[in-house]
């Protein structure tokens, strides 16, 4: 049997026992509250309430009387009816249902959990021991806390067959019932395997103030103190637990995925990702079925996966779960990877031709560093130096290690026709190198006028032609020309087109016409529309012409 330290080998005499009670939904007929102050003032130091059975029940008066056995200052426990089955498994699925109602029980006033072991489910004396064992384990790697046992001596002995291994491990809470319940010299039966018992259940009809109907009732083996001590032998249980399941290095950054429990809630928990010295906090709120399968009572809800930022190199990834109910944070489990460093890496995004030159943009990265890089831009050999610093928040999003001071944009000057560009991430962070993040081909256009003749009409002794044109070379407005049968007139293409301003940025709205013309001599008219070089050496371009 473990000792407290305080126990000793024989039991005190009953008269000087400490007594308690144990309940139940029994307890409550017709929906009866218990009053706990008046148990407690009946002279009964400790209750112990019925919690769960099987993965399915939880009694529906047990927070409230654990609350309530607290707040009058008894002693309070909890205790799983046990539903053996096979496999020896079910025996974990009911441990972990059960502390999922009650908690890992750290508090002061809190005794050890209790398995009530009265029934065999059909199991032989090996199953039983073994399913016997599973329980109370599991419970105690849960709780922190060693479980106490409930049997009696002749269900232990002949349907478990007095596995002595058991009473070494754990303490008994003894169901006997003598004939003369106040008796002072009676001693009930140990089973094999204990030289004593803790709890004795000694009568299973009795009466307490505060408590409608019979009432089981209890024996403490020792004195206060050992109460309190046993009540206060947490260990340093009662922690989350849980595991770190992928850990993959990316550029700046690890990959991490698990999941995390804390006995002492149902609800989601924090945990902390350090890759390095820097921690990242993150919520186990996500949906793991496969969680919540092996932990029935708990729920899906305790997955996480998220980016962290890391240094490059090796780095040792660590996950903590963060307790909520006292028993500390724990270790989820760690993981070596090789964060990439080397070269520069990016892309370059835009290549365009332009009336202006060569509009180029992208991003650029060195792995050994977050801070902004420079980067060259060649066009037809002929560089020129840049600095990725401009915001880009979808490359920090990508590599959140990095931060989002990435991105570079410019115009390059170049005259009309086809060019080569190319853009090179420049290392700044040995080891590495220099690296080309990128090249494109590119055709920029004349700088004669451009522009469109959309409408030709004649009415009235007129003809109409309406249109847009701008010279390429210059903001400005430009002359247009208009020849109807050859007689030309000149006009300024000023007007508000905003269709041409968002089409050609940096031009403005005012470069529209819409004017009206005579018409020359009777019958058939050709009308040609030309815009005005006014700027450059690009030459007067036709727009167009129509037979009207």
């Amino acid at each position: 049997m473990l000792a407290l330290g305080l126990l000793v080998g024989l039991a005190a005499p009953a008269s000087a026992a400490l007594t308690g009670v144990d309940v139940a939904s029994y307890q409550h007929p017709g929906g009866a509250p218990i009053d706990w102050g008046a148990v407690r003032a009946a002279g009964h130091s400790y209750a112990f309430v019925k919690a769960t059975e099987s993965t399915d029940y939880t009694n529906p008066w047990f927070a409230r009387d654990w609350g309530g056995a607290g707040a009058a200052g008894l002693y309070r426990g909890a205790y799983h009816f046990a539903r053996p089955a096979l496999p020896i498994s079910t025996a974990l699925d009911q441990a972990r249902y059960f502390v999922s109602r009650v908690g890992s029980m750290g508090g002061g006033l809190d005794l050890p959990p209790v398995l009530d072991l009265e029934a065999t489910g059909g199991l032989g004396q090996r199953d039983l021991a073994e399913w016997t064992r599973a329980w109370l384990a599991e419970v105690q790697r849960l709780t922190g806390k060693s479980p106490i046992l409930y049997t009696g001596y002749y269900f232990w002995r002949d349907a478990v067959g007095n596995p002595a291994d058991i009473g070494a491990a754990y303490r008994l809470w003894l169901p006997s019932y003598p004939s003369d319940p106040e008796s002072t010299t009676f001693r009930p039966l140990v089973p094999a395997g204990w030289r004593m018992w803790t709890f004795w259940q000694y009568r299973s009809n009795g009466s307490v103030p505060g408590i409608s109907g019979e009432v089981d009732m209890n024996r403490f083996c020792c004195d206060t103190g050992s109460l309190a001590a046993l009540a206060g032998s947490g260990g340093s249980g009662g922690g989350p637990f849980g595991n770190l399941d992928v850990a993959t290095a990316g550029f700046g950054s690890v990959r991490v995925s698990g999941w995390a429990i804390d006995p002492d809630s149902t609800d989601p928990i924090q945990v902390h990702v350090y890759a390095g010295p820097v921690g990242t906090p993150l919520t186990a709120d996500q949906p793991r079925a496969d969680v919540g399968s092996a932990y029935p009572g708990f729920g899906d809800a305790h997955g996480f996966s998220a980016t962290v930022p890391a240094g490059v190199g090796p780095q040792r990834v660590c996950a903590y779960g963060i307790d909520v109910g006292g028993g500390g944070n724990r270790l989820l489990g760690c993981a070596t990877v090789n964060v990439p460093s080397g070269s520069p890496i990016g892309s370059l995004d835009l290549v365009r031709g332009s009336y202006w030159g060569i509009d180029v943009a992208g991003w650029a990265i060195d792995p050994n560093t977050a801070a902004s890089i420079p980067v060259h831009v060649y066009v037809d050999g002929r560089g020129t130096p840049l600095t990725a610093s401009g915001r880009r928040d979808d490359v920090a999003a990508a590599l959140p290690g990095y931060g989002r001071a990435h991105g570079f944009s410019a115009r390059m000057p170049a005259s009309p026709g086809r060019h080569t560009v190319c853009a090179y991430g420049i290392d700044v962070a040995a080891p590495g190198g220099n690296a080309a993040i990128g090249c494109r081909t590119v055709v920029v256009p004349d700088g004669s006028p451009v522009g469109s003749l959309d409408l030709a009409a004649t009415a009235w002794g007129y003809v109409r032609v309406a249109g847009w044109a701008f010279d390429p070379d210059t903001p400005a407005p430009i002359g247009v020309h208009v020849y109807v049968n050859g007689v030309g007139r000149a006009f300024t293409a000023d007007q508000s087109r905003p269709d041409v301003a968002a089409a050609f940025a940096g031009y403005g709205a005012g470069h529209g016409f819409d004017v009206a013309v005579p018409r020359v001599g009777a019958g058939p008219n050709t009308v040609c529309v030309y815009a005005i070089e006014a700027a450059g050496t690009g030459g007067n371009a036709l727009l167009g012409c129509r037979s009207l």
